[in-house]
C-alpha cells in the first residue's frame, strides 16, 4: 500500500502534468489535433489528429488512468 509520501508525490506530478498540458494547449489554439503530442512531444497519428485529439495514445491513456485515481467519489 502507498504511504503518504507516494500519495503526494503522484498528486504533485499530476497537478504538474496537468499545468503543462494546460500551457502547451493555450500555445496551439487551433481547432483541429495537434501534430504532436502536447504531453510528450511524439507524434500524433492523422486519423487522430483528423478527431481533433492533442495526446498521443499512451498519453491519453495515463492522463484517464490518474484521473481515475483522484476522482471524488
Amino acid at each position: 500500500m502507498a504511504d503518504e509520501i507516494d500519495l503526494a508525490n503522484d498528486l504533485i506530478d499530476s497537478e504538474v502534468s496537468r499545468a503543462l498540458s494546460k500551457i502547451r494547449q493555450s500555445a496551439s489554439l487551433d481547432t483541429k489535433g495537434s501534430e504532436f503530442c502536447v504531453e510528450c512531444g511524439e507524434d500524433i497519428p492523422k486519423e487522430r489528429q483528423k478527431l481533433g485529439f492533442k495526446l498521443c495514445v499512451p498519453c491519453a491513456s495515463e492522463s484517464e488512468r490518474r484521473k481515475s485515481l483522484f476522482a471524488d467519489y
